[in-house]
């Protein structure tokens, strides 16, 4: 049986789990929308193809993507030379603004002073250093592009904390932090894959958020532990970003369930999806940050420490 488009939209925004927009979505126009996560306002984004027989959905904060048609069917129909020819000029469209992005976060991250921020404070690390700028902005190019990156970034002012995430030597993203702790990561950026390193040892621990991954540095220090920490963004990136490393482990975030991830909560999710040893904190809604500002470091480390058997 046939679905019209909306059903088949609303199938496939659940399946990544973002919020369908809740107004008509023009053809061949990307639409921002919310995510089902925390911080996810903006972070989904919805596209109907030409045809008007599907389209496709992406959530920037987990990386899932899905192609959606009204008949699977049509999958398999013939290509419009007119609409295969607009589909390529999108993507090399975008392949142009992918660069720009990587030239933008090189200049941010270079500009950046290296100090104490109010994020990292509230954390439980009010003496370390990281990555401030003031204004991000200023790095970005002129005209439209660079008007929707300025629209991507993150209510509230500066200084921001600025995470590169690197792919390799190659900076792919940049997470912007408020004082109040609000963040994004750029918009148009790569963060498959990518992730930023706070420690290298000889083990590997892969977390999502920089304050969690401070605090599993700090508690892994505490029992004595030689360890590589790396900060990966989202739940799902930690799992592809742990699954390419051999020997790693996740500290996941304890997530609220979602149906659409079988009734697991994100970082349960991908880090067994992962393949590789996990751990998250026992109270649901908590990361292991949440576990340090609450009980101490002590506390997370004795969790570790189980974990790691």
């Amino acid at each position: 049986m046939t679905r019209t488009l909306a059903e088949a939209l609303h199938d496939a925004c659940a399946v990544v789990g973002i919020q369908p927009p809740n107004h008509h979505v023009k053809p061949g126009q990307w639409v921002r929308t919310n995510t089902l996560g925390k911080n996810g306002k903006g972070d989904g984004a919805v596209l109907i193809f030409d045809d008007e027989r599907g389209g496709m959905v992406w959530n920037h904060q987990t990386a899932r993507n899905q192609r959606f048609r009204i008949d699977g069917a049509n999958d398999n129909a013939p290509v419009d030379p007119r609409m295969e020819a607009k589909r390529k000029a999108r993507e090399a469209e975008r392949e142009k603004e992918r660069r720009q992005v990587e030239r933008v976060c090189a200049d941010i991250v270079r500009a950046c002073r290296s100090e104490v921020h109010p994020y990292l404070e509230k954390k439980g690390f009010p003496d370390e250093l990281g990555l401030v700028c003031d204004d991000p902005r200023e790095h970005f190019p002129r005209g439209r592009f660079g008007d929707l990156l300025a629209k991507a970034m993150p209510e509230g002012e500066g200084p921001f904390l600025i995470v590169p995430g690197r792919v390799g030597k190659t900076i792919t993203t940049i997470q912007f932090i408020t004082p109040d702790g609000a963040k994004k990561n750029i918009l148009r950026g790569v963060m498959s894959g990518a992730s930023h390193r706070i420690a290298t040892g000889r083990d590997t621990w892969v977390c999502e958020g920089i304050g969690t991954a401070m605090t599993v540095r700090a508690a892994l220090r505490l029992l004595g532990a030689s360890v590589t920490v790396l900060s990966a963004f989202s739940a799902s990136n930690v799992g592809q970003v742990a699954e390419a490393i051999a020997g790693s482990r996740i500290a996941a975030d304890h997530d609220k369930p979602v149906e659409a991830l079988e009734g697991l909560g994100a970082g349960e999710f991908y880090a067994r999806r992962s393949g590789r040893k996990w751990t998250m904190p026992k109270v649901a809604g908590e990361d292991f940050n949440d576990l340090h500002q609450r009980e101490g470091l002590r506390a997370v480390a004795l969790h570790l420490r189980e974990a790691m058997g």
